[in-house]
């Protein structure tokens, strides 16, 4: 009688192995299948091909797809990818999210810059400065951010602005310059 008692132990740890490592493998291929598809995604968006990223998809496709977007000029549904970026709280994926919002941004101004498009092209600008504050604040130490934050302070400067109270009657006079240096925008 004693052997019965040692055999039921044996071959309830040995069912108990065995689930293991059916669960096991079948962890592992769930991986293996998300991986894949991962992986897909990223090569399709290599390949020039629109993937959908939404707020079940993986880090690495959200941040492919807004940098995607961004780059052919998609900024308004790349912008609605942030947040999703922001909520991982991955301070890489948030400087690289930020970085390349701003050079979207500084793209745009540049482009409104060449066709003297001076009053769409300041709101660019600033939001790009916008943008790579943010970058910097997600990795202080982001040379890149700091150049590119250098160089759109110096298309639009960060001065305040004199307010002008109008009567009620009046409306506000035009601003005859442009805060672009180099760049008059008005009579003298």
């Amino acid at each position: 009688m004693s052997r019965q008692p040692a055999r039921r132990l044996a071959f309830a740890a040995l069912v108990a192995l065995a689930v293991a490592g059916v669960a096991g493998f079948l962890g592992v291929g769930i991986a293996a299948i998300g991986a894949a598809r991962e992986n897909a995604a990223l090569a399709g968006l290599a390949a020039n091909r629109d993937v959908p990223a939404g707020p079940g998809s993986p880090l690495r496709v959200v941040e492919a797809r807004a940098a995607w977007l961004l780059v052919r000029d998609q900024i308004e549904q790349a912008e609605a990818l942030g947040p999703l970026i922001v909520a991982s709280a991955d301070a890489r994926a948030m400087r690289t999210w930020y970085y390349n919002l701003g050079n979207a941004r500084l793209r745009r101004g540049f482009e409104l810059i060449e066709v003297r498009n001076l009053d769409d092209a300041e709101p660019q600008v600033a939001l790009a400065k916008v943008a790579y504050r943010a970058a910097l604040r997600a990795e202080p130490g982001f040379w890149q951010g700091k150049v590119n934050l250098d160089l759109a302070m110096r298309i639009v400067r960060d001065l305040p602005r004199e307010e002008q109270e109008a009567s009620e009657d009046e409306a506000p006079p035009k601003a005859l310059w442009t805060d672009l240096p180099g760049l008059p925008g008005g009579a003298p």
